[in-house]
């Protein structure tokens, strides 16, 4: 596993000529870089163990630095440069956009899990909108195949297009197998309300929906979206 992960950071670092999407593709497609999240992650595990021992992170930090480099991870297509803590309070200007946020909630007996980003401004992120990754596990954890249904009370969704390299929107309602979709609208103007995102699940195996739903909330901020650590719930 260390030499992969080796190798995985020495193809990030030489890129694009050791990249890992199609012949002639100089770049990742989203589903490349989800590939590599679970094995990026025991790397961050191993560094963050690394930095803790030798005092440049504190164990306080420990969570909000991995959210850190999750989101840094998604935004600049896992090639970004990984901080370590080396001097007092550098995590404070981490910005909120980058900065990745777990949210789970119970429905129909089962957990929904959602990955999304802690903020999203449109005038100047990054990103295409709010990224907004799904998974479902049972009583015990296990994962499960589900498919997921989004609708919002205002915006549009987005998903990856592999011929034209660049998310599309779909329009004002969205469905994953467990792929990234995004959530995008313009600046909030004055008085905006809090957009509500509504996701619904049917168990893949069985093709049987789950009773209820789950409401994520988007907090309306200045000229961005806040995502809050609540804003996640049964519906």
């Amino acid at each position: 596993m260390r030499r992969l992960l080796a190798l995985m950071m020495l193809c990030l670092l030489v890129w694009p000529a050791c990249a890992l999407a199609g012949e002639g593709d100089p770049l990742l497609s989203v589903d490349d870089l989800l590939s590599l999240e679970e094995s990026y992650g025991v790397f961050l595990s191993e560094l963050e163990d690394l930095i803790v021992a030798r005092g440049l992170l504190s164990e306080e930090e420990r969570e909000i630095w991995r959210d850190a480099q999750m989101g840094d991870f998604f935004q600049n297509g896992g090639y970004g440069s990984v901080l370590a803590n080396y001097m007092p309070g550098v995590l404070g200007y981490v910005r909120e956009e980058e900065t990745l946020l777990a949210l789970s909630v119970s429905i129909g007996g089962y957990t929904l899990h959602l990955d999304t980003m802690r903020r999203y401004t449109p005038q100047d992120s990054s990103l295409s909108g709010l990224m907004l990754t799904m998974s479902l596990t049972d009583e015990s954890g296990a994962p499960m195949d589900a498919a997921f249904t989004l609708s919002s009370t205002s915006g549009v969704f987005l998903k990856w297009d592999a011929l034209s390299g660049a998310y599309v929107s779909v329009g004002a309602g969205a469905q994953s197998d467990g792929e990234t979709v995004v959530w995008s609208d313009q600046a909030p103007i004055e008085g905006a309300k809090n957009p509500v995102i509504t996701i619904s699940v049917t168990d893949s195996e069985t093709q049987t929906a789950l009773e209820g739903a789950a409401a994520l909330t988007l907090s309306v901020d200045g000229d961005g979206y806040r995502v809050l650590e609540g804003a996640l719930t049964a519906k």
